[in-house]
């Protein structure tokens, strides 16, 4: 985590040097990603990243933290989404080409992160906690509307979910090194069969 006096800059100052680092580490990657490049960019003395962050690794890793928070939001400001059901979410999420387009470098950041597991596991905890606390309410809102079983308890659901939505999102980044570059008719029918899967499972489904 960052040093307090990062913490008492305003708003926008800590997000120009969180877009500063993102950059910086979407075009010279971890190893080659110079601080003093970050704060030139950032217009703030190179002492003054370290005296809000350690060292590369720790900014490096906020930055995992802090664009993960940046998604969330853009997400959940979207219309009625604490009445979504997690099909509703998902459709959203998945196949939202706008989040996407407008967050570019924060996309290629994260497909980085990927690159570093060891790295980045401390802070991918704390995201998988926040990540599934919201995923725990849209599964109960989608039993409070009916729409999946009620005999199966919720973390079960919940890990079923993440299973194949997650197989989604690794099969598409292998496939592009640019989410932002994926076909979106060809990225909609994906997202289409796959909720269908999670609707209706292997057997059965609407048209039977």
């Amino acid at each position: 985590m960052p040093k307090e006096t990062f913490f008492r800059l305003r708003d926008e100052k800590q997000e120009g040097i969180m877009r500063s680092a993102i950059r910086e580490f979407v075009e010279h990657g971890f190893e080659r990603a110079k601080i003093c490049d970050i704060a030139k960019n950032a217009h703030v003395a190179t002492g003054s990243i370290y005296q809000y962050f350690a060292d590369k690794s720790e900014l490096f890793m906020y930055c995992a933290q802090w664009g993960f928070d940046v998604f969330m939001k853009k997400i959940d400001l979207r219309p009625d989404v604490t009445n979504m059901d997690i099909f509703e979410y998902y459709d959203e999420r998945l196949a939202n080409s706008e989040i996407l387009s407008d967050e570019r470098e924060l996309v290629l950041f994260m497909q980085e992160l990927t690159r570093h597991p060891d790295m980045m596991r401390p802070s991918f905890v704390e995201m998988y906690k926040k990540s599934e606390e919201h995923i725990l309410q849209l599964i109960q809102n989608s039993k409070d509307k009916g729409l999946i079983r009620n005999d199966i308890s919720n973390d079960v659901l919940m890990e079923y979910f993440v299973a194949v939505t997650e197989r989604f999102k690794m099969r598409w980044m292998a496939k592009y090194e640019d989410l932002t570059q994926m076909p979106q008719d060809e990225l909609r029918e994906y997202v289409e069969e796959m909720l269908e899967l999670l609707k209706h499972g292997l057997k059965g489904g609407a048209n039977v």
